[in-house]
């Protein structure tokens, strides 16, 4: 701004000085040329002059001195707008660098500023007795703090935890959030006892409760530690094993610290592998529903098939149910994998009805992480529109472990009735279920586990088990299902007691959608042709 005026002000010298002497002067001549003015006094010439300057040379002085200053204050206002517009291009640019560097919740640097300061970190280090130790911070049991409390409560814990590993460590060192409920620490310049003594002192800022909605709430944390540059020369490799040696303090039973081993314990390696291989198990397609008939013990024919999930990993092969689907339900990934699988047994069924067997029913396991769902009822009721399949053939297996919760269920079961969808107790026998609830649960069917199926005949206690539970069922109006039976004298002995339908390899083992299709088609053909 000061150049402008600065600018102006040496301009209205020049027109000054042009209006006044140099135009007159040049006015003068020319009048005098065309005129002849030839005066007997000079006076007469200064008055010739002074008229010039009156008449032509101020106005024309006047007009050029309006014109520049327009011209100036237009440069003026150009000016205050691009200031403006740098500013708030400064400002914006500001905000970009925010959100890209830092996290929106806790405000600390995320991952991106993590891996920068520790590459420049490791680049800027010149000595090889200098360390940097990497700490890995993932809290215990979070996910559960999740879904029972909600996300909102789970983001203000992640607030609180942000703000207490900030005011907990030096200034020259730096927390950053990771990601979900992970956080890591970079120590500069450390030691074993500096990175030991820091670990330990983590550990003890989860001693005390964490104040979320007006309740105490305690957690803990794991750390797994990493140092440069024995356990890696790079960002990413530090990190990654951190990450490790985190799931081995989880592993060694959760709120401890663990050092990074080069040979770490393959139990370890592969629970790695197994929940990293979850989060793109489906658009991998990887997943593959198989079908187990259950028969109706009367008739002898298939009356409907349990829907069993198997999991073929590209590298560790075929994956146990039992070993990822607890995997599932602790990570969250049960939440897409059981929609996607209720979906497909779904749709199969309907196909299966269509082609062989009318009134074929499905049965389909769902976890208590889904049920805890708010909106797992109308996901039901959207995969059974979709499909084309009536809600009376699906039948829904609910572990029995969920009846501790029994007002929540209580709920869920209700909604599920009125959707008109079929709903068992799995396994019962095996939980801690209150035999008084059965009567008021709105439910369909008992599962005998196969552990009373298997042992039935040989203990005369089991027996009485499995008789208890037959008769129990029946007196409630319930069709009671065995599972695991694998001979001829199990499925005689539980027909001749009541049970309404076997399930287990005595019938045949989960197949394939494409080797059930031949088993329902040799059904449907022997109907027909006893006709």
């Amino acid at each position: 701004m000061k150049k402008i005026f600065q600018f102006q002000k040496g301009n209205r010298l020049w027109i000054l000085i042009l209006a006044v002497i140099i135009i007159p002067n040049i006015i003068e001549e020319f009048l005098t040329m065309i005129f002849h003015f030839k005066f007997d006094h000079t006076i007469w010439y200064e008055v010739v002059d002074t008229a010039v300057v009156l008449v032509i040379a101020t106005p024309i002085f006047l007009y050029l001195i309006k014109r520049m200053d327009g011209y100036a204050n237009q440069l003026e206002e150009q000016l205050i707008k691009n200031l403006k517009i740098t500013k708030q291009l400064q400002i914006k640019n500001e905000q970009l660098n925010q959100q890209a560097y830092y996290d929106y919740l806790t405000g600390l640097p995320n991952r991106f500023m993590l891996f920068e300061n520790l590459n420049k970190l490791i680049e800027d280090m010149d000595s090889e007795k200098k360390q940097i130790a990497v700490m890995f911070i993932d809290l215990d049991r979070f996910k559960t703090i999740n879904d029972t409390m909600g996300h909102i409560s789970g983001d203000y814990l992640i607030q609180q935890v942000a703000k207490r590993l900030r005011d907990s460590i030096p200034k020259k060192d730096f927390v950053y959030r990771h990601g979900g409920d992970e956080f890591i620490i970079l120590l500069e310049e450390t030691d074993k006892e500096q990175y030991i003594k820091t670990a330990s002192s983590i550990l003890e800022l989860f001693s005390l409760p964490f104040s979320i909605n007006n309740e105490s709430l305690f957690t803990t944390a794991s750390i797994g530690i990493s140092i440069y540059p024995f356990h890696g020369e790079d960002a990413e490799t530090l990190i990654k094993n951190a990450d490790t040696a985190m799931y081995e303090a989880k592993e060694r039973g959760k709120n401890t610290y663990q050092i990074y081993n080069a040979d770490p314990d393959d139990k370890i390696i592969r629970r790695m592998k197994l929940e990293n291989g979850l989060r793109t198990v489906l658009e991998n397609d990887e997943l593959r529903v198989y079908y187990q008939p259950q028969v109706d013990l009367r008739t002898g024919k298939i009356k409907g098939v349990e829907a069993l999930l198997r999991w073929i990993h590209p590298e560790l092969g075929f994956i146990p149910p039992d070993e990822f689907i607890p995997l599932a339900e602790e990570t969250g990934a049960i939440i897409p994998i059981g929609e996607w699988v209720l979906e497909t047994a779904c749709k199969q069924a309907k196909l299966w009805q269509m082609s062989t067997n009318p009134s074929l029913c499905v049965s389909v396991n769902v976890s208590i992480r889904q049920i805890k769902e708010d909106n797992f009822v109308d996901v039901v009721a959207e995969i059974v529109e979709r499909s084309g399949l009536e809600p009376a053939y699906l039948e829904l297996e609910i572990t029995e472990t969920l009846m501790q919760n029994i007002d929540a269920s209580l709920t869920v079961f209700n909604q599920l009735k009125k959707l008109g969808v079929q709903i068992s107790i799995d396994d019962f026998g095996t939980g801690y279920s209150s035999l008084s609830l059965l009567a008021h649960l709105p439910i369909d069917y008992l599962k005998i586990d196969r552990s009373f199926t298997n042992g039935m005949l040989e203990h005369s206690n089991t027996i009485s088990i499995v008789k208890t539970i037959i008769n129990m069922g029946r007196n409630l109006n319930l069709k009671i299902v065995a599972e695991g039976i694998e001979e001829e004298r199990q499925e005689l002995f539980l027909s001749q007691h009541g049970c309404h339908i076997g399930q287990g390899y005595y019938y045949s083992r989960p197949l394939p959608v494409e080797e059930l299709d031949k088993l329902l088609e040799e059904q449907h053909e022997a109907v027909f042709t006893a006709y």
